[in-house]
């Protein structure tokens, strides 16, 4: 998974949306209940196996 903020690709991207969207009104955003920890994923044209084993591993490193 790449980090980036173009969505017209054709492999997967996240991006932590909220800062880019809202950078100078982060907390305008979160009053209105959107986390500034907010990500956007565009999913590509990877096999769904490799995905789900990215983002296992991802969500698994925050767990610790």
């Amino acid at each position: 998974v790449n980090k980036g903020p173009s969505l017209g690709t054709n492999f997967t991207l996240a991006c932590p949306y909220t800062l880019l969207a809202h950078y100078d009104e982060l907390e305008w955003a979160e009053g209105l209940g959107i986390s500034r920890h907010l990500i956007r994923v565009s999913t590509g044209l990877e096999e769904p196996e490799d995905l789900i084993s990215r983002f296992d591993r991802a969500l698994e490193s925050i767990r610790r």
